[in-house]
């Protein structure tokens, strides 16, 4: 086949040009698929912060009532589920907390260390001290990093939490760090504890229930809306806005990852042209003797086709590298969920962004290939 023989030489005897083609085609698939990591970083960081940091399905009170009174009769009913893997009962309110002379607003969580902690992993985000101390220890509290520091609070003090005419002192027995706001907030007490803070009673002010499935959240919420007067919400009909925001984001993406290729084609395609135009009198001799205009096309049409495959590769090694560095950077946890950009690269992505940048490749020295057909050979080999 002597069109590849010649689209070969071309290649071999123009370093400068290759060098340009492969780079701007190289540069677009690894701006693509760092994009798409970072893109698919945030949404998994998102997502699982998200999850993670929250039950899958919350029951909340009826709706003419402010607390849950049956609420161990609701977790057993939440059990029957085989997607449910575990039922915390959590009492959630507002109190001050109070240490000599520093005072700070809180949140408490009263709920059963042992199904708390399979709910939403408290042990793995301690500190310091024990989680499941407070099983044991009556009036005893975990603290957020951000609040201790803020009361001064260390190892073993005693503070007051106070709620409207009701107060008691708890011993901070361990400090949890969850990386996120609440750890300016955050108080957990034992359930009875903060039952005698609120003083209603036995009662809880939700249920949130952990699941194997995540995605079945929403049908474990329907089911339980159907069989009880309790509100049942899923984690995606809480966090539905964030859902629709990364929704609308991936829309944005695509039209930007589609513009990058339409402009790295019009770079290849003119790269091609200004190669024709200095390989016309080239072009005139091949048709004169003999070379037909498919030929012609053939040639040009070879050179992009093989440029593809290092493009692409090289593109992979830039991405790689890319998405290293930035996995190095440390960025506020408020602008970006964690403290470190995370960039997510699969072979997935990469074939995709490959076989669709070799296909701009192609269709780039299409209409330069046409062009170099449609030359006249007198013309072409009289031209200086």
């Amino acid at each position: 086949m002597f069109e590849l023989a010649i689209a070969e030489r071309h290649i071999l005897g123009n370093p400068k040009m290759v060098l340009f083609t492969i780079l701007s085609v190289a540069l677009a698939v690894g701006v693509i698929v760092v994009l798409i990591g970072l893109t698919e970083g945030y949404r998994a960081n998102l997502i699982e912060n998200t999850v993670e940091n929250s039950a899958h399905v919350t029951v909340d009170p009826k709706e003419d009532e402010d607390y849950i009174y049956l609420y161990r009769t609701l977790s057993e009913i939440a059990g029957e589920h085989p997607e449910v893997v575990a039922s915390s009962p959590r009492l959630v309110g507002r109190a001050a907390a109070k240490y000599k002379d520093n005072v700070e607003g809180v949140t408490f969580i009263g709920a059963d260390p042992v199904q708390e902690d399979l709910l939403l992993r408290v042990r793995e985000e301690m500190v310091w001290g024990d989680y499941y101390d407070l099983r044991f220890k009556r009036f005893a509290a975990v603290v957020g990093s951000d609040l201790a520091e803020d009361l001064e609070l260390k190892r073993g003090d005693d503070f007051r939490l106070t709620r409207q005419d009701r107060s008691v002192q708890v011993k901070a027995v361990g400090i949890i760090d969850t990386g996120t706001g609440l750890d300016g907030t955050l108080v957990y007490l034992p359930l009875e504890t903060a039952q005698d803070l609120l003083g209603e009673g036995d009662v809880v002010t939700e249920v949130g229930m952990r699941l194997s499935d995540i995605d079945a959240a929403p049908a474990v919420a329907a089911d339980l809306n159907n069989r009880t007067r309790y509100q049942a919400e899923s984690w995606q009909e809480k966090s539905r806005d964030i859902l629709e925001q990364l929704e609308t984001q991936q829309i944005y993406s695509l039209i930007f990852y589609l513009l990058i290729f339409i402009i790295s084609g019009f770079g290849i395609a003119n790269t091609m042209i200004m190669i024709i135009s200095r390989r016309t009198k080239e072009i005139g001799i091949l048709m004169a003797m003999g070379a037909d205009r498919i030929s012609i096309m053939k040639v040009f049409v070879l050179e992009s086709v093989i440029l593809g495959p290092p493009s692409a590769l090289l593109g992979g090694g830039l991405a790689y590298v890319a998405a290293k560095l930035i996995g190095t950077v440390e960025v506020p946890a408020e602008v970006y969920i964690t403290t470190r950009m995370t960039v997510v690269l699969d072979l997935e992505t990469f074939v995709y962004v490959s076989i669709f940048a070799l296909l701009v490749n192609f269709l780039a020295g299409i209409y330069p290939a046409y062009k170099a057909s449609q030359l006249d050979p007198v013309e072409a080999i009289a031209t200086e």
